[in-house]
């Protein structure tokens, strides 16, 4: 996506800091853009304050099509946790690329195909198992991207309170499935498959 979106006109490149944001919830989406580098969380704000981490993003995905396709204000705030490099569009050139371009058609499918898979697998394994398998699945997950992640992320994508995020990281601990003097959450992706695989065979 991104080797096609460097070659055409009409772009150009936006840098945000952590914590700025790219979008901000019911507001009015003006601007396509595609995440050169950084990761960026997406999040929903209930009525009651708490935030719902909805997804990460990552290089080569898109940002703001769905608000497009919809003609609806934006469904959810989407914010820099590490420095973010995107390509930006207006709304014009993204819709001339769909009418005009099948290359262009190919890859922005594919894109919402893989979107809507990852999706589908993690609500189906927070459905399933319990929350402590969930939470080292997660980490497993996130490990290869060197996510900056805090507790209330990892909280907020789980729909939990810090609160209960730490009664399983004790549980866990308890379960020697974590070191028990470390609350560093960002292990190697190899030590949280062999955590996983033990968690699975217990």
């Amino acid at each position: 996506m991104l080797q096609f979106i460097d070659r055409q006109p009409g772009m150009t490149q936006q840098v945000f800091t952590p914590g700025q944001q790219v979008f901000r919830q019911d507001a009015q989406a003006r601007q396509v853009y595609f995440i050169k580098k950084g990761i960026a969380k997406c999040y929903i704000t209930e009525d009651n304050g708490k935030d719902y981490i909805l997804e990460f993003f990552g290089e080569g995905e898109v940002i703001g099509e769905l608000e497009l396709f919809r003609s609806a204000p934006i469904l959810s705030t989407v914010e820099a946790v590490t420095e973010l490099t995107l390509f930006k569009t207006d709304h014009t050139t993204f819709w001339q690329l769909i009418d005009n371009n099948k290359d262009f058609n190919r890859l922005l499918l594919k894109e919402l195909a893989t979107r809507v898979s990852q999706l589908a697998i993690r609500v189906s394994y927070q459905q399933l198992y319990p929350l402590e398998y969930t939470l080292l699945k997660l980490l497993s997950l996130f490990s290869h991207q060197e996510l900056p992640l805090s507790k209330q992320d990892l909280a907020d994508y789980l729909a939990i309170t810090v609160r209960s995020l730490n009664r399983t990281l004790k549980q866990l601990r308890e379960k020697n499935f974590m070191p028990p003097d470390s609350l560093d959450l960002h292990l190697t992706k190899k030590e949280l498959d062999l955590l996983l695989k033990r968690f699975e065979e217990s």
